[in-house]
């Protein structure tokens, strides 16, 4: 597995590292994060069965005035499956392909917080051609 720190914020490594251990505590492979193809890049590629996971993780910090996985748009979806479709052909992968999103939202207090909502919304949109 490679998880490299890409030097962003605190709040956004301690999400990605928060994410990567629930999917691991839910039966998922972690095989990249922060896999970089370009400006493009995946938070997370896992595997679980035989389906690829691309999981695009958002942190923020309460209050909210949109909810993380709400930020996830359309030009940042096409962004992934960009990315997505290099890292298939990259590792020449023929399997099933799922984009998830893992939304956390700390307490006010940030990661320092023990108050948080993580939620892990599965095949959070589909491909689009």
């Amino acid at each position: 597995m490679d998880c490299r720190d890409t030097g962003r914020g605190e709040l956004g490594r301690i999400g990605e590292r928060m994410a990567r251990k629930h999917l691991e505590n839910n039966g998922f492979l972690v095989l990249h994060c922060n896999w970089r193809s370009g400006h493009r890049e995946l938070d997370i590629v896992a595997k679980k069965e035989d389906r690829i996971h691309f999981v695009e993780v958002r942190s923020r910090r309460e209050p909210v005035m949109v909810e993380p996985a709400q930020t996830v748009t359309r030009d940042k979806q096409l962004t992934l499956m960009s990315a997505a479709r290099a890292y298939m052909s990259r590792f020449r992968l023929d399997l099933e392909v799922q984009f998830d999103v893992i939304a956390i939202v700390f307490g006010p207090k940030g990661p320092d917080d023990l108050l948080y909502k993580l939620e892990y919304i599965p095949d959070a949109f589909s491909p689009i051609s």
